[in-house]
């Protein structure tokens, strides 16, 4: 959850009369801008980029389709839900028509066809698609359910220390992780949403919109910071277009694999979707698969919280109207493990939680398995959360799916006696958004105060399985929310823990073996994540403030011999440097402060614990680091060593003996490797005995010798398994270049072209003769055949002989020629195809030095900023939503080439004007009371013009069209600064020398 934006958020106190009197607006409000907008359908594609639900209700609205995000939180202690208004005086966020209402809400999706996944190159190999430096992003916050307002009755407060001895101790690994001080990182967004997760090698932290790997016994950074959505560019649709955030590392500790996810909000023409993507191995680094899932078609699916189970993997979630709204139920969501560490096509399975007393559940977690033992064969998974009506209560859930020809999910919901609360909310103000709760000290005023993330259980809900398989078996599970602590001015939160307990029973509701309210003292204490080690000692993380402590990151925690409901004395993770502010203009943070944070157990020596919170390093907005660092009870055993499976694999001595990269071995617990460029591969595992198989598909490998080995992984040993692969070459597109015209084919032309392939396969390529042949009207080849060179495996060859390429004089220029290359060789043949551009290079055309003032045209109307510049794989339309006199001007271009053509607008503009300025590109025309109407792309940065000297955009444009460029302030404002521009992208049709010889060509 985060706030990406350049201002505070206000909400209303909604009381019943002016929450009617807003509605009744708001509904006036979207008849007005639907008036103008087109008849547009939904339809059952899962991806798209035409206008569809959302971008009709944006530019009513202001949320914004490539980015949007929202946080959910409890209302203000005034009444029902808030009503959500923008971050900047004067830009309401309306209602929808369109909004599903408790009325007419139709309840989860029930559609359990397969969603077929994408296997990545390794994540390592990925284009990064790092966020821009210094962007601010304008994002809305959803309304909030309203929390339950009796008292907290019984349950053990913890008021003293609690003994030195009884808190972990630090290993001495601590680093910073992605944030202000990491690789040159500026944050766009705020909250962090830290989170991150250690696994056998690596550890893995997403913050936001964006994440790092690091090395996880020296800190050192792998790979990242990188965006989100560079993970899921390959798949295409919404994953790859929208960078959202709310993220979730989880890592699968039956089968040694990663699980890395984000959401999408306002998808199109699904809104909701959940980014899903599997390490293919160990290596956080390595390939992924990826997997886009349809969470709600027409709401917004918020807050996902994913926790590991045998059977799934399980996702909380809360779900929302499309516009934010309204609250309307508390979901589960299901997606399928075994077929997702297969790289299988999965299905997922949803169930909305019960209400009590009419109202939805809301900040409930899904268990998360910690343990090496796994839990009894198909028990049902564990849901807990605090209960809607009353703190004197919990919500249970066990949550049980099967899968075959007809999956199903079943709930069993209870409750459980036991008590939480609401912590303070110290200054609680509607201009705060009744966020402005966790004191600091100066400079930060009332107004500055943070985000205390109440009413839910903070991530995780780790669970552990102490008794196996048999009778008895004892499970624990470990959960913390942030409550009130004892009388005091100003008020103050403190953190209550609990330890659930269960027996094996799939039906059965935990018990509360111990809970206890952390409060030594009269500091603000939230932000809490607890987990257990295998000898039942517990570490608890969180953030700690007040009047005359900056914000800082403690740890905590307790011995499994301590008094039960205890915990020891807190010790200093981080010490915070800076306050956090509200600053004015385009850079004020809000109050938002976290949102979660993430402590975590070394899957290995299962005593090791890994913590991740947010601090600052100086007072300001938007300037978050986060912290990594261990912990350890030296009391505790560690698990028996994992050992290591190493090997070499090869072709056959008659096809080289060559060293094969890239080939996958895995165990049949789901553990697995790959091996390196000399074909080497190397991995941890726990003790046991295995099969074992090599793969590799993409090769062309059919088979490996030996076929399925068993293996037998000691403690702390290394076991070497050697494989011998068979198949059969790979020829395969590596690269082409054209010699003639400065390497451009061009109407009226000849040229020669080179095309090299490389041999991806499982054993040399021979023998190899090729014709190139090409249907493209105007083209043709006129050398048409050449041999390649024996093409070892991995290596790359380049045609004997150039193919000779002639255009006409009529061939309509800027079209792609479409070649197939075919190959014949011993052992069969293959068609490589390839598309060459043509006609490229013309010169840029500018945008000449403009000022936007009172002489120019006025649009009533902006388009939202996300923080995100279109690309060429598009962008949906942010949509508007912000009314006010704005000016503009617009700048006509057209694409004159026969085939469509990717443009760049750069927008350059003197700093320090009296307010911003955006820019976008419109195919045709531009209707400034129509904003997403025949949209492009558009800059999508806050602080241009102002803070911001250059942005570029990128777009799609078809062939002989026109195209529209707009820039438009932001605000009402007397006069912008200077801005100027250029365009990029265009053809040249300056013709070539003339037709091909009728002779071959030389070398």
């Amino acid at each position: 959850m985060k706030k990406r934006s350049s201002t505070r958020f206000a909400f209303i106190n909604p009381r019943a009369l002016i929450g009617f009197v807003l509605l009744f607006m708001g509904v006036l409000l979207a008849l007005f801008a639907f008036g103008a907008a087109p008849n547009l359908s939904k339809s059952n594609a899962q991806t798209g980029n035409s206008p569809g639900l959302f971008d009709r209700f944006a530019s009513a609205f202001g949320v914004h389709l490539d980015s949007q995000k929202f946080a959910a939180a409890p209302a203000s202690k005034g009444g029902g839900a808030g009503v959500p208004l923008s971050k900047t005086p004067g830009e309401p966020l309306s209602a929808t028509l369109q909004d599903q209402t408790p009325a007419n809400y139709t309840g989860p999706r029930h559609d359990s066809r397969p969603v077929k996944p994408l296997l990545t190159r390794p994540l390592r190999q990925l284009a990064k698609i790092p966020l821009a430096p210094g962007v601010r992003h304008e994002v809305r916050e959803p309304a909030r359910p309203k929390a339950p307002t009796d008292t907290p009755k019984g349950g053990f407060t913890q008021t003293l220390a609690g003994p030195v001895l009884s808190a972990p101790n630090p290993t001495g690994l601590s680093f910073d992780g992605v944030g202000v001080g990491f690789m040159g990182f500026v944050p766009s967004s705020n909250p962090p949403d830290t989170n991150g997760r250690v696994g056998a090698k690596q550890y893995v932290q997403w913050n936001n919109t964006s994440f790092a790997v690091f090395d996880k016994t020296t800190g050192q950074a792998l790979t990242g910071p990188v965006a989100g959505n560079a993970l899921f560019q390959e798949l295409g649709g919404d994953c790859a277009l929208h960078n959202d955030g709310d993220p979730v590392v989880a890592y699968d500790i039956m089968a040694g694999r990663w699980i890395l996810a984000q959401f999408v909000v306002g998808g199109d023409p699904d809104f909701s979707h959940q980014c899903v993507a599997v390490s293919q191995t160990e290596d956080a680094t390595g390939p992924y698969f990826v997997y886009d899932f349809v969470t709600d078609p027409v709401n917004f699916v918020d807050y996902p919280k994913i926790g590991v189970w045998p059977d799934g993997y399980y996702m909380s979630g809360h779900v929302f109207n499309a516009s934010g709204t309204v609250f309307l139920a508390g979901r589960m969501f299901v997606f399928e493990r075994e077929q997702m560490l297969k790289g299988l096509p999965a299905r997922q399975l949803q169930a909305d939680l019960k209400k009590y007393g009419g109202k939805p559940q809301f900040g409930f977690l899904p268990s998360d398995l910690d343990s090496l033992t796994p839990p009894p064969a198909g028990e049902a998974a564990f849901v807990i959360g605090p209960h809607p009506t009353t703190v004197n209560k919990l919500t249970s859930a066990r949550v049980a799916v099967k899968w075959g020809a007809a999956p199903s999910i079943k709930l069993t919901e209870s409750v459980i006696a036991e008590s939480w609360g609401i912590p303070p909310c110290v200054n609680d103000t509607d201009a705060g958004d009744h966020r402005d709760c966790v004191p600091e000290p100066a400079p930060a005023t009332p107004g500055d105060y943070l985000d205390n993330l109440d009413f839910r259980l903070m991530y995780r809900l780790a669970y552990r399985n102490f008794g196996g398989n048999g009778n008895p078996v004892q499970e624990s599970l470990v959960g913390n929310v942030t409550v009130g602590g004892a009388q005091s001015k100003p008020g103050h939160g403190a953190i209550r823990w609990y330890e659930f307990r269960n027996a094996g029973s799939s039906t059965t509701t935990p018990t509360v073996f111990q809970a206890s309210t952390y409060d030594p003292d009269s500091t603000y204490r939230w932000m809490g994540s607890i987990a257990m080690d295998n000898g039942h000692n517990m570490a608890l993380g969180y953030s700690k403030s007040s009047l005359s402590v900056i914000p800082s990151i403690f740890i905590t925690g307790r011995l499994s011999t301590d008094a039960p409901n205890t915990l020891g004395t807190e010790a200093q993770v981080t010490a915070g440097t800076g306050v956090q502010l509200l600053l004015p203009g385009a850079t004020s943070p809000g109050n938002r402060w976290g949102d979660y944070s993430a402590m975590t157990v070394d899957p290995v020596d299962q005593c090791t614990f890994y913590y991740t919170n947010e601090y600052l390093k100086t007072n300001g907005g938007f300037n978050w680091s986060t912290r990594i660092a261990s912990y350890r009870f030296p009391s505790c055993t560690s698990a028996p060593a994992w050992g290591t499976l190493t090997g070499t694999i090869k072709t056959a001595p008659s096809q080289g003996n060559t060293p094969l990269s890239g080939v996958i071995v895995t165990l049949s617990n789901g553990y697995a490797g790959a091996t390196n460029a000399n074909g080497v591969y190397s991995f941890l595992a726990p003790p046991g005995t295995y099969a074992a198989t090599a793969t590799d598909a993409d090769r062309n490998c059919a088979s490996a010798s030996p076929a399925n080995p068993t293996v037998t992984i000691s403690s702390g040993g290394t076991t070497t398994r050697n494989f011998t692969m068979a198949g059969t070459s790979n020829l395969e597109l590596n690269s082409f270049a054209v010699s003639g015209n400065n390497g451009v084919i061009n109407s009226n032309d000849c040229v020669n072209m080179n095309v090299v392939l490389k041999n991806n396969g499982c054993a040399p390529a021979t023998a190899i003769a090729s014709t190139l042949e090409t249907t493209t009207p105007g083209v043709t080849v006129t050398h048409d055949s050449s041999s390649y060179p024996n093409t070892p495996i991995d290596a790359t060859g380049t045609n004997s002989t150039p193919f000779q390429i002639s255009t006409s004089n009529s061939f309509a220029c800027g079209t792609n020629i479409d070649f197939d290359l075919n190959l014949t060789f011993p052992n069969g043949s293959k068609t490589v195809s390839f598309s060459v551009p043509t006609c490229t290079g013309g010169a840029n055309q500018t945008i000449p030095p403009n000022v936007l003032d009172a002489n120019d045209p006025a649009q009533a109307d902006r388009l939202g900023r996300d923080g995100q510049p279109s690309g060429c794989e598009g962008k949906a339309c942010p949509g508007g939503g912000f009314p006010g006199t704005k000016r503009f001007q617009t700048f006509n271009f057209t694409n004159n080439g026969a085939a469509a053509a990717c443009f760049t607008v750069t927008i350059n503009a003197a700093l320090g004007g009296a307010g911003d300025i955006e820019s976008a590109a419109y195919l045709g025309s531009y209707d400034p009371t129509n904003l997403c109407q025949n949209y492009l792309g558009d800059s999508g940065v806050v602080g241009l013009g102002t803070t911001l000297g250059s942005v570029s955009y990128s777009f799609v444009v078809p062939a002989e069209s026109d195209f529209v460029v707009v820039v438009n302030t932001t605000g009402t404002i007397t006069a912008s600064s200077v801005f100027s521009g250029t365009v990029s992208g265009f053809f040249n049709f300056t013709p070539g020398p003339g037709p091909c010889p009728t002779s071959a060509p030389s070398r």
